[in-house]
């Protein structure tokens, strides 16, 4: 019906909005302050939700969201982009239907636990199919994928804070109004229209990505160039997944993920409460938070443009290097609102481009084929890592040091650095024997023409 082209690009915009509606998933931190608010006046004025408790709902869905897509990849292959999708928003459905009709605690934790197994099934998934479309710009792709993940929570926060609190209306004490409280349900039901609606939008438009090109007997593809057909083996299909899994290049690339985004997350997770905790103007703390999601969202795309022209290593060493400069000035940062906006915004550059670099190194050094697979062993790692930061956090609430708390959570850094500087960042070595020079495929092709023509 269409060509793969138009299925392309359908396919991307399909990938863009429904990671709209998986990037809320980080908005929930942003919106603590209002829903510990509702809880307490569900709770009949009493505190039976503390917030370090709240702390840990969003995690658990981040930790589920990074763990999970070693079993969606499998189903990824078998069943394709488009059921995934479907699961995506019907997960994603119950967890806010769950979140709006109640208020226990192991339910708001089920609740999140959904969602992160809904953005587990098309995160990486999206990514990949795009890049079966776009083969030549696959850097580029991830760019703007992940970057509409993160203007998925710039977006709905912003929202949410024009539904619930327009006129900036500060707590009135510990919490805010009942009236403004209670404005988060209306915030809900407006997410869960909007999710209804580009849900459907983007199981329409998605396309599993499907061969135009013939097949041969030894799963070589064949692709028409001219008047010759040149044979390109297929990406992937000599690396066998367990050689993979058992290699140290792995084995590398799961400690450099896994080090690196413990100050990401920590960073994530706290700088809000940290910065008003430091009696940080409370405006201003708001415009941080939404210039914060939009570093995170646009530089991703701006990450995508200096890999394709960089490949990965340079520039992830200067996200790691900035990282650990961020990550010490944090604390001293905060006795001005200037200098702590500054540093935590440069400190995002580097969640951000992590979260988009390292990816394109997965399927740069595998493959396409296994990468959704690799990815989710990597987010296994990377899941233990998102719940380090809340636990660092309960540690802030017993010592009040968020000093230490800083420097612990960036010194793995120095593990990535390290890393990185050593890992090598070209394609794993395969069983040669079974690759062709094209050009020397293409030179056999035109003898045998020949032949035939004598003939």
């Amino acid at each position: 019906m269409f060509s793969n082209k138009i299925k392309g690009y359908l396919s991307l915009i399909a990938s863009i909005l429904i990671n709209l509606i998986d990037g809320n998933l980080f908005s929930f931190p942003n919106l603590i302050p209002y829903y510990q608010s509702y809880l307490y006046y569900e709770y009949n004025n009493t505190e039976q939700i503390s917030l370090m408790q709240l702390y840990f709902i969003a995690p658990v869905g981040m930790c589920i969201d990074m763990i999970f897509p070693i079993f969606m990849g499998f189903l990824d292959i078998k069943y394709g982009i488009r059921i995934l999708t479907i699961f995506t928003t019907v997960c994603i459905y119950i967890s806010q239907i769950i979140m709006y009709f109640s208020v226990k605690y192991y339910l708001l934790i089920i609740s999140y636990i959904i969602y992160g197994l809904g953005v587990s099934a098309t995160y990486y998934q999206s990514v990949k199919n795009c890049w079966k479309y776009f083969p030549d710009k696959k850097d580029l792709m991830s760019g703007i994928i992940f970057s509409s993940f993160g203007l998925g929570s710039f977006v709905f926060t912003s929202i949410a804070d024009y539904i619930i609190n327009p006129d900036n209306i500060p707590k009135e004490g510990k919490y805010y109004s009942k009236e403004i409280s209670y404005r988060y349900l209306a915030y809900l039901k407006f997410f869960i229209i909007c999710l209804v609606i580009i849900g459907a939008i983007s199981i329409i438009l998605n396309f599993p990505f499907e061969e135009e090109n013939e097949i041969d007997n030894n799963n070589n593809e064949i692709i028409d160039i001219g008047n010759n057909k040149d044979i390109i083996v297929k990406e992937n299909k000599n690396i066998p997944l367990k050689k993979i899994v058992l290699s140290l290049e792995f084995v590398k690339c799961l400690s450099i993920a896994g080090c690196t985004l413990i100050f990401g997350y920590l960073l994530s997770n706290i700088y809000r409460n940290f910065g008003i905790e430091k009696k940080l103007d409370e405006n201003g703390m708001h415009t941080l938070s939404k210039v914060f999601t939009l570093l995170n969202t646009f530089s991703r795309i701006i990450w995508g443009i200096i890999c394709h022209k960089f490949k990965f290593r340079i520039p992830y060493l200067i996200i790691i290097i900035n990282q650990i400069i961020c990550g010490c000035l944090i604390y001293f940062s905060a006795y001005k609102l200037a200098t702590y906006f500054i540093v935590v915004c440069l400190a995002v550059l580097s969640y951000a481009g992590h979260v988009t670099l390292f990816p394109n190194l997965i399927w740069t050094k595998f493959g396409v084929e296994h990468s959704v697979i690799l990815l989710g062993i990597v987010g296994i790692f990377n899941g233990l890592s998102a719940l380090i930061g809340p636990f660092l956090t309960l540690f802030i609430k017993e010592s009040k040091d968020y000093l230490i708390t800083f420097l612990v959570g960036v010194a793995p850094s120095i593990v990535s650095l390290i890393l990185t500087i050593f890992i090598k960042t070209n394609r794993m070595n395969i069983d040669e024997k079974n690759i062709k020079d094209i050009k020397e495929i293409s030179e056999e092709n035109e003898n045998e023409e020949n032949k035939k023509l004598l003939i």
